[in-house]
């Protein structure tokens, strides 16, 4: 064969081609500047494959990938590098059993907060849309039906913040107070969102996430049993003991509800009711492996980062919201402060999630070989 026939590589494919002049094509450089979207690792084990199999199906003097190719493999690169991170990664296995976990719990926490309101002798039933929105997200996640309980609960969480927004410019307070909903909200769309793999029962368990759904059933019936309206007769003698969860946690917003009885006995045995719940309710929570608690416990910082804000740093806005008489908005270095500070504790708790992860493999690897040591 003449030099000018090897040269142009009659017959041979992009690889052959650039292998036999020593240099690579312009449409090999692009695919493979396509190809570091996927992790080095999946780029090490399966690139040289995928890069010659696109060359191969490459049509002659093309130059530059179709535009489906590349949007596949931006895609899929992408995907690999969000939903398979390497060991540490926001969405490895233990946040994928972590979301399968918080994104059930925050509807049913939301739903837990809003069952009081759907007693039909209250005067205002305004926020049952939001229940039943939550109810439906519960139900969805704990059916299995994980797709559809991502959506339902990213458009919950638009029920939550939709109310709130159009209340604002009247009530800023009564708005702010109840931000924490939303924003748990915001975590339990997220969650419910990448816990698309995941099963709420295999990643909790059966007896624990019965459990929970026995102390969650018992705290609604008890606020039910414990909510009264404002046009319930006072009892004999003009006394009512009233004790407010919302208190706790110092949120009073327009849908915080009491447990009121006409009898300190009956609120003492309702009280009790509702704290052995609470109990069991964090005893299974708590008892999840350590790897899951830690992400639970890192989901639920900025939600307790903005309850600890409004509480603490913006009182004294509420207060002079008392005293002048008229709505005064916040400034936007406060918002900014309700956006990004929940951002940075999350940021963090990631951070600290990972380093923790890494020196509790690495001590169990030292553990491994001390113990595999013939000399040890």
């Amino acid at each position: 064969m003449s030099g000018t026939e090897r040269s142009e590589g009659i017959g041979m494919s992009g690889t052959e081609r650039s292998g036999a002049v020593g240099m690579t094509t312009p449409l090999e450089a692009r695919y493979r500047r396509l190809l570091r979207v996927y992790p080095a690792a999946y780029r090490r084990a399966h690139g040289p494959d995928m890069l010659t199999t696109m060359l191969a199906d490459a049509a002659p003097n093309q130059r530059r990938p179709r535009l489906g190719d590349a949007a596949n493999l931006v895609f899929h690169g992408l995907r690999l590098r969000l939903l398979r991170a390497p060991r540490g990664g926001f969405f490895d296995t233990g946040w994928a059993d972590a979301c399968a976990l918080i994104g059930p719990l925050a509807a049913l926490l939301l739903l837990a907060e809003r069952v009081p309101l759907l007693r039909p002798h209250l005067e205002s039933n305004s926020f049952s849309a939001q229940a039943a929105a939550w109810a439906l997200v519960a139900a969805a996640a704990l059916s299995g039906l994980r797709r559809i309980a991502a959506v339902l609960g990213w458009a919950a969480l638009l029920a939550e913040a939709a109310p709130l927004i159009r209340l604002y410019d009247s009530a800023p307070v009564q708005v702010i107070d109840g931000l924490w909903r939303p924003a748990l909200a915001l975590t339990g769309a997220v969650a419910l969102t990448g816990a698309v793999a995941r099963s709420v029962w295999s990643a909790f368990g059966r007896r624990r996430l019965a459990t929970v759904l026995v102390a969650f059933a018992v705290l609604d019936a008890v606020a039910i049993a414990g909510s009264t309206s404002p046009r319930d007769p006072l009892p004999v003698g003009g006394t009512r003991y009233v004790f407010s969860p919302g208190d706790l946690i110092g949120t009073g917003g327009p849908s915080g509800f009491t447990i009121e009885s006409a009898s300190g006995l009956s609120l003492s045995l309702m009280l009790g009711a509702f704290g052995l719940s609470l109990v069991a309710l964090a005893v299974a929570v708590l008892t999840v492996p350590g790897r899951i608690r830690r992400r639970l416990v890192v989901a639920a910082l900025p939600v307790a980062t903005v309850v600890l804000l409004v509480d603490r740093g913006l009182a004294g806005w509420a207060v002079s919201n008392a005293n002048m008489g008229h709505a005064i908005p916040l400034v936007p270095i406060q918002w900014l402060a309700l956006a990004l500070l929940p951002l940075a504790v999350f940021t963090a708790g990631l951070w600290w999630v990972r380093r923790r992860d890494e020196t509790l493999r690495l001590a169990a690897l030292g553990a491994t070989i001390d113990n595999s040591d013939p000399a040890a």
